[in-house]
């Protein structure tokens, strides 16, 4: 049976029963969490008949509050990020958002170092010296995965040459410019694609793979809750030469707890039941496991999403 929009309504989502059009906030046009809602938006509409807009913000420092007040019904957190949003601390410091619950791990986030293809750069022990964007002032989660890809390099900030941004948006593109030697950033992502282009007269830019000894490993999840994952080549991962192993961590979609849970048992369902649809429309998507959508977490889970994995046999969380 499809949930229809009138069925939607009558569940009174996000502001009430006058609530027209179901919310998904996201990082900006061009990131992975863009790109990614975009793609469940249509199969979504398709599917269930819903009527869902995506909408970009700032960042999850952003997204999360309004999630927390109700304002939107669904947004993206890594795990990271869902933590000291739920909790309140570091960059939300002083300002918890109780309200929130998760719905599904929606994919595995692989982030790498990104150089220009003709760089002398192959491994992380060789940016020692290197310029290296740094700080990521509104961005607390990537310091920390700064610190852990070094950190496997057996690096720290010290051994590098810090190039201060606000984000790591302007971190990649100063890759592009010339401006930095090698950035962090996701495989697949708008700003990647738009420095493979920039540099083609260095024949692109290329992803610095990282060690996946069980040491390196220990390092690296000091500083960040990760795992080795290795990326193949793929037409839409201009930057992947090779397999190439890179820092994996895993991304929530989220809701809170005003959400009906018919609507979340739905839309969770609809995710687990469409992954070949939601791929063919973004292939980034491929890192979505339809078989591992619950894993352990300090937030909540949505009692809609309780409701399917218990029937899936996928509650509770095995990891």
């Amino acid at each position: 049976m499809r949930l229809t929009l009138a069925a939607v309504l009558a569940f009174g989502v996000g502001a009430g029963a006058q609530a027209q059009v179901i919310t998904i906030a996201t990082n900006p046009q061009g990131s992975l969490y863009y790109t990614a809602a975009s793609g469940i938006v249509k199969v979504a509409h398709d599917k269930l008949e819903l009527q869902l807009r995506v909408q970009p913000m700032a960042g999850t420092s952003t997204a999360l509050p309004m999630l927390n007040r109700g304002e939107v019904e669904f947004s993206f957190a890594n795990v990271d990020e869902a933590e000291v949003g739920y909790r309140g601390v570091e960059e939300f410091a002083g300002k918890p958002n109780p309200n929130m619950r998760l719905v599904t791990v929606i994919f595995a986030l692989p982030v790498a170092m990104l150089v220009a293809a003709d760089s002398p750069y192959k491994g992380m022990p060789d940016l020692k010296g290197a310029r290296v964007p740094t700080e990521f002032t509104s961005q607390s989660t990537i310091r920390k995965l700064l610190d852990g890809l070094l950190a496997n390099g057996e690096l720290r900030v010290a051994d590098i040459r810090p190039v201060r941004v606000t984000n790591a948006f302007q971190g990649t593109e100063m890759v592009g410019a010339g401006r930095a030697d090698a950035a962090l950033t996701a495989p697949g992502t708008a700003q990647a694609q738009k420095v493979h282009a920039e540099l083609s007269s260095r024949g692109g830019a290329r992803f610095l793979p990282i060690d996946d000894s069980p040491a390196a490993i220990a390092r690296m999840r000091k500083s960040m809750n990760s795992y080795p994952l290795t990326i193949q080549p793929a037409r839409h991962l201009p930057g992947i030469v090779g397999p190439t192993v890179v820092m994996g961590f895993s991304s929530f979609m989220v809701t809170h707890d005003k959400v009906p849970e018919e609507l979340v048992y739905k839309f969770t369902k609809m995710l687990h039941d469409s992954r070949a649809d939601i791929v063919a429309v973004v292939p980034q998507m491929e890192r979505f496991d339809s078989a591992k959508m619950s894993e352990q977490h300090v937030v909540p889970y949505h009692p809609g999403a309780i409701k399917f994995y218990s029937e899936v046999g996928q509650w509770p969380p095995k990891s």
